[in-house]
């Protein structure tokens, strides 16, 4: 079955929701995890979308929908899909994964370092497809001028031994509900999938945040693809 495009999917979401009020939803950079979760009782709908050109061969992509929700002042709950579509194929559902975020730093404190701890499980849709599981500690500081973040990674991918990485983002207001930046990430056990982005980062009247990323992949040849990332909040209830 064929489905939409991811751009094609973010549009329609524009479109059909209605404005409503947006906040702290640890959703502020693009490839990064921030450390804050939704207030007690808010929910969102996130996406993030991934195309990947390869030069003289057709687009790879990737489509990741999720439904977040706060459950404590410290906690939320994240459920997500994953679809992938190769070299002009049809969509293909690959995995599930539910995750889990967990606020260390006091949330009543809404300025400073803020730490946070997540953990998922993907469960792969096919019998030949392998499941993985993934922690990552979080680090965030800044206000609406500069803002900071940073993840240690941890992921296995079943049958694999543990593998880890970090990610890094800054990004800085330009004008009120405007921003631009810069993000990476990085296995620290390969330099496959080493990927760095410039990115702009939206609102509008506090109903919803989208993030754009475009920058590059390396592959395991050592070859660096142009990919293009897009992100998209909106709150649905809270």
């Amino acid at each position: 079955m064929n489905l939409p495009r991811p751009t094609q999917l973010a549009a329609l979401w524009l479109a059909l929701i209605p404005s409503l009020a947006l906040a702290h939803h640890g959703q502020d950079f693009l490839l990064l995890e921030s450390p804050a979760v939704p207030h007690l009782g808010n929910v969102y709908l996130l996406t993030n979308a991934q195309v990947a050109m390869e030069s003289g061969a057709d687009g790879q992509g990737e489509f990741e929908p999720a439904v977040l929700l706060g459950v404590s002042p410290r906690v939320s709950f994240e459920l997500h899909a994953h679809m992938e579509n190769v070299n002009g194929a049809s969509w293909a559902y690959e995995a599930t994964a539910p995750a889990v975020h967990v606020l260390l730093t006091d949330p009543a404190n809404h300025h400073g370092l803020k730490v946070g701890i997540g953990a998922e499980y993907e469960v792969a849709a096919h019998r030949d497809g392998r499941d993985n599981a993934e922690m990552r500690l979080s680090f965030e500081n800044g206000d609406e001028l500069w803002k900071w973040g940073a993840n240690l990674i941890a992921s296995r991918e079943q049958g694999s031994s543990v593998e880890f990485g970090g990610a890094f983002g800054i990004r800085r207001g330009i004008r009120k509900g405007f921003a631009v930046g810069a993000e990476g990430e990085t296995s620290f056990e390969r330099a496959a999938g080493r990927e760095l982005l410039a990115t702009a980062y939206f609102e509008h009247d506090q109903s919803w945040a989208l993030k754009l990323g475009l920058g590059g992949v390396r592959d395991e040849s050592g070859h660096v693809a142009p990919v293009g990332r897009l992100g998209l909040v909106v709150r649905l209830k809270g």
